[in-house]
């Protein structure tokens, strides 16, 4: 999920606060273990932060778990415990040798075992710990912390896949993994006698991913709803002022998997057909990036001083996120396929609940979202013009889009409602 998704006030919202506090979780606690977890970057902010809220609104006692270097605002927020001293996120197992990093990948799932155990030794039980973004570097830690304390210590463990095992080549759905992969299908076995018992679940937020990682190791995780507090209702018509420009946004942490580079080209090439269009682009900007050499990828300089083009570099709020998403008409969305065919975007599922259209790439995640629930329109994977094309027939046909959109964000807010995830998350049926 990207940073900025927070509670609304609307009155749908309200029906949901209701909702959600029905429920019979009293006595009931939650650990939510995120090692990443140090700001408001990425998406380990606000997932958390929505996980916390939605079950503590529910009545849970919801203890958090971050990484040490945890903003002190954010940790009083949410009430973290501020104790992994490392994150693998930060790429410190990140050798040139192979066997470093597999031993890496050992010394890790080590630590985390280690940090947890003393953890819930001082604070347990409970009834469940989640953990949502696990990889193969914590998948062994979790089941040596499980022989060691579940049952008593720990209920149930819930672990959430949200990255890719494996690849997909082009116009392929099967995916492909590497030898390597074959340390984490190990570990996932060992969960089945746990899982078996109802002491362990995996979950992913994709139907796509459930079929890879069971395409992986023969256990189907479970497909878990986006834990988002919806924004307001959107209005019925927009409320648009006559003739003003169409705000494309591109928001959430830029990254070159995510098609900068190619919605870059597309907007230059945009401005260069239609120097009088009606597009205003918004792009969040604010972490370095690195292309696919792994050297640094700069903001398009003709774009920059652009007066139709707007960088936002700096890291931002939740509620100056949910401006942006606000006075956006059309979420740009280019994402590449090899990264994004089974992975979902929050960025997307914002949109959508929100009623606003968005530009996305044929084949992924992201198209199965706006066919089900949204409105918008697909464009090719990597193609530059196709995108730019996309953008022109948005502004020349945005209020059919727009109205398409918001007809049907009522179906997207139930589909990732609060109350689904709590759900979920508790098997309340």
């Amino acid at each position: 999920m990207s940073a900025g998704t927070s509670i609304g006030s609307g009155a749908g919202d309200e029906r949901e606060r209701s909702a959600i506090e029905s429920t019979v979780l009293r006595g009931r606690r939650m650990l939510v273990v995120e090692e990443a977890l140090k700001n408001e970057s990425g998406h380990w902010y606000e997932y958390v932060k929505s996980v916390a809220e939605l079950n503590r609104l529910a009545g849970a006692e919801t203890v958090v778990v971050s990484h040490a270097d945890t903003d002190p605002a954010i940790r009083r927020e949410i009430g973290a415990h501020a104790v992994f001293p490392w994150t693998s996120w930060d790429n410190v197992y990140r050798y040139p040798q192979a066997l470093r990093r597999y031993l890496g990948i050992a010394h890790h799932n080590i630590r985390v075992y280690r940090v947890m155990s003393r953890f819930v030794k001082q604070h347990g039980p409970f009834d469940i710990l989640f953990a949502p973004t696990v990889a193969i570097h914590h998948v062994i830690g979790w089941r040596l912390l499980m022989a060691r304390h579940g049952g008593r210590g720990i209920g149930q463990i819930i672990l959430l896949f949200r990255n890719n095992a494996g690849s997909y080549a082009d116009d392929s759905k099967t995916p492909v993994f590497k030898r390597s992969t074959n340390i984490l299908k190990w570990a996932l076995q060992s969960f089945r006698p746990l899982i078996a018992r109802g002491r362990a679940r995996f979950a992913t937020d994709s139907k796509k991913l459930a079929f890879e990682y069971k395409h992986l190791c023969g256990i189907e995780p479970e497909v878990f709803p986006s834990p988002r507090i919806a924004p307001p209702a959107p209005p019925s018509p927009p409320l648009r002022a006559a003739g003003a420009p169409v705000i494309f946004s591109c928001l959430g942490p830029a990254r070159f998997e995510k098609g900068i580079d190619v919605m870059q080209a597309a907007i230059r090439m945009y401005l260069e057909r239609y120097p009088a269009g009606r597009a205003h682009f918004v792009i969040q900007w604010n972490d370095p990036i690195l292309d696919a050499d792994g050297a640094p990828y700069l903001p398009d300089p003709a774009l920059r001083t652009d007066p139709r083009v707007e960088l936002i570099e700096q890291t931002m709020s939740s509620a100056a996120y949910d401006a942006a998403v606000a006075r956006t008409d059309c979420m740009l969305l280019p994402y590449r396929r090899a990264s994004y065919f089974a992975r979902i975007s929050g960025v997307a599922v914002e949109a959508v609940t929100a009623g606003v259209p968005v530009i996305y790439t044929r084949d992924t995640w992201n198209e199965d979202l706006v066919v089900d629930l949204g409105a918008g329109i697909g464009v090719a994977d990597n193609d530059v013009s196709g995108l730019a094309d996309a953008i022109a027939t948005m502004v020349e046909d945005f209020d059919r889009f727009s109205a398409e959109a918001v007809a049907r964000a009522d179906a997207a807010r139930h589909s990732h409602s609060p109350m689904a995830f709590v759900s979920k998350a508790w098997g309340l049926g």
